[in-house]
């Protein structure tokens, strides 16, 4: 097997709790030690993140002020690897999880690998209610996210790296450029990381929602993205639900329909997406309320970045 030298770039935000658990999780792979290195660059973090990163890190760089985009693409700039693999500072690798994308990713056609995210022990009522299964597959997908995302350094380069301007869904940006070029994205089983990050709190989740949907607008997919179409609808149905309520015009009513509608289908959507096998009719309830939750913190985000 050809074992080519790897970068694993660990992009970091005031994650002292997390970032050990990760970092000793990038020095156990099975990949030989001498041809991996590993590099933490953090953000501007306030509560000992880097001190601790250099207990365990290779190098440790710090950007501050910018995107994570930008701070994933520092990192690659003194990446010395043929190949690029992101983890955040709150996931957990498996011991296979940078051997099993490197083999992968010399199959043909293949632009880049990576996995979901799995639950840690004890999860709170939240963390159950968002995540229902932890079920892994090994499979074509549409796109990977960026708490695993393996591919050539060329590939990266080629594409530009990741969008520098916008606060969430660079890694579905990325995504899509890469099946541009006609290559195709994969999940694999080894690469599913655990996500010691979920919030556990509603207000956490609330908060969580409200950043994703604050770049809907500064995303050069916002347009074509089905989630920020319904973000928007479920916005303006508020606003007739209000209409409504102050004036009882009869149409505002119709408006307002989609507060119930849009969060309905998103939780059905929930349910046929990760499944109900072995799932607690206790989460299911929670994953009904995190529904709404969801929509009222992307609506309150997009409202914000209106007037940004």
């Amino acid at each position: 097997m050809y074992f080519p030298y790897v970068s694993i770039i660990v992009p970091v935000l005031n994650e002292a709790e997390n970032i050990s658990e990760c970092l000793k999780s990038l020095l156990c792979q099975s990949y030989p030690r001498e041809l991996y290195e590993i590099i933490v660059v953090d953000n501007g973090s306030i509560d000992g993140s880097v001190s601790i990163s250099r207990n365990y890190a290779d190098m440790v760089l710090v950007k501050e002020g910018v995107k994570v985009g930008a701070v994933r693409n520092f990192g690659v700039k003194r990446a010395k690897g043929e190949i690029v693999a992101f983890i955040d500072g709150d996931c957990v690798a498996s011991a296979t999880w940078l051997s099993s994308a490197v083999d992968f990713l010399s199959k043909e056609n293949v632009g880049a690998v990576g996995g979901g995210c799995l639950l840690r022990e004890n999860p709170s009522w939240v963390e159950r209610g968002w995540k229902l299964n932890s079920s892994r597959l090994t499979g074509r997908v549409k796109s990977l996210a960026g708490g695993s995302f393996i591919l050539k350094k060329e590939i990266f380069e080629k594409l530009g790296g990741f969008n520098e301007r916008i606060n969430a869904g660079e890694d579905t940006k990325l995504s899509v450029d890469i099946k541009s070029l006609g290559l195709e994205l994969w999940f694999i089983d080894q690469c599913y990381v655990v996500h010691l990050g979920y919030p556990s709190t509603l207000r956490g989740f609330l908060r969580r929602e409200f950043w994703h949907a604050s770049s809907y607008l500064k995303s050069n997919n916002g347009s074509k993205d089905k989630m920020f179409i319904t973000v928007l609808i479920f916005f303006v149905s508020v606003l007739s639900l209000f209409v409504y309520i102050f004036t009882g015009y009869s149409f505002a009513l119709w408006g307002a329909s989609f507060v119930i509608l849009f969060p309905i289908v998103f939780f059905v959507n929930q349910v046929r997406t990760q499944g109900v096998k072995d799932v607690p009719i206790a989460s299911l309830f929670y994953s009904l309320v995190l529904s709404f939750v969801y929509y009222i913190g992307r609506m309150g985000g997009l409202a914000r970045s209106l007037f940004k």
